[in-house]
């Protein structure tokens, strides 16, 4: 449950900083890892960026 709740709560804020402070890690990396992001989803993210 506590993992399902990170990662609902980075998807809906894109706020890491806000999801380790709720799972308590030092490391933006932890958390990510955590949670199940990869960096092949942050890439994509990135590329469908519209500014």
């Amino acid at each position: 449950m506590r993992k399902t709740r990170g990662y609902h709560l980075y998807f809906n804020t894109k706020d890491i900083g806000r999801v380790m402070k709720m799972l308590r890690h030092n490391s933006a990396g932890v958390t990510l890892r955590y949670i199940g992001i990869t960096q092949e989803d942050i890439d994509t993210d990135f590329e469908e960026l519209v500014l």
